[in-house]
């Protein structure tokens, strides 16, 4: 499981959401809210002083 799809899997639990049944339009703004949450998880690891991304 990637980091993606585990914190899109934590977001859909937080919103009580069942991924298999949910309508498309959920999945949408389920997706937007994952980037959104996404975006602020890789600029807080950035900002640590001994995060060291990995390369390759």
């Amino acid at each position: 499981m990637t980091s993606h799809d585990a914190i899109r899997r934590w977001i859909a639990e937080q919103m009580c959401l069942d991924l298999e049944a949910a309508d498309p339009a959920v999945l949408a703004y389920l997706n937007e809210v994952t980037a959104v949450a996404e975006a602020g998880y890789v600029r807080s690891l950035l900002k640590l002083e001994y995060y060291r991304p990995l390369v390759g």
